[in-house]
């Protein structure tokens, strides 16, 4: 019987115990909040004084920080060379297919194989495709072919775009 008393009590310790640390940790966080706001009001108050005066916050210094950061992120990213895009072509004889939902589906990536292989869905290869589904091979492929000329040719305006800006070759579009 004490050894129920004194779960009891264990139990009843605990929750109090968290509920004490939840109430400190909702106080500190209001307080951070209110601090926040507070900033948040100094700093809108400066820029009132600031233009009531007849200065501009550039002259302050307000906005020539973020202009830096941004200009400093921008010119790395345009300075990075992209991978030059290669057509990939996709051969049938290479192609997985998988069947869910009574419906035939292309598979996309390799890492999904394994994934719908332990979840018990069959993957199967172009020559072990079942013949009621052989006729949506085609369109599945055709799919799978416009997707990665889409894809190819958002790759090659972006490597276009840095081409011209340094010189190298530019590609056509398919």
């Amino acid at each position: 019987m004490s050894l129920l008393l004194n779960k009891k009590e264990l139990k009843r310790s605990a929750k109090e115990l968290t509920v004490v640390n939840l109430r400190d940790a909702i106080e500190w966080l209001t307080e951070v909040l209110d601090s926040r706001q507070k900033e948040a009001a100094a700093i809108e108050q400066i820029k009132q004084l600031a233009k009531s005066q007849g200065y501009s916050l550039e002259q302050l210094g307000f906005h020539v920080h973020h202009e830096l950061v941004a200009e400093s992120a921008t010119s790395e990213n345009a300075n990075k060379r992209p991978v030059k895009p290669k057509l990939k072509t996709l051969n049938k004889d290479k192609q997985y297919f998988y069947v869910e939902s009574g419906q035939l589906q292309h598979l996309k990536t390799h890492t999904m194989k394994k994934a719908l292989q332990n979840k018990g869905i069959e993957v199967v290869p172009f020559a072990s495709v079942h013949k009621k589904y052989a006729k949506d091979v085609q369109s599945l492929l055709a799919a799978a072919e416009k997707q990665a000329l889409e894809n190819y040719n958002a790759k090659v305006e972006v490597w276009n775009t840095w081409a011209e800006a340094n010189n190298e070759e530019i590609l056509p579009s398919k």
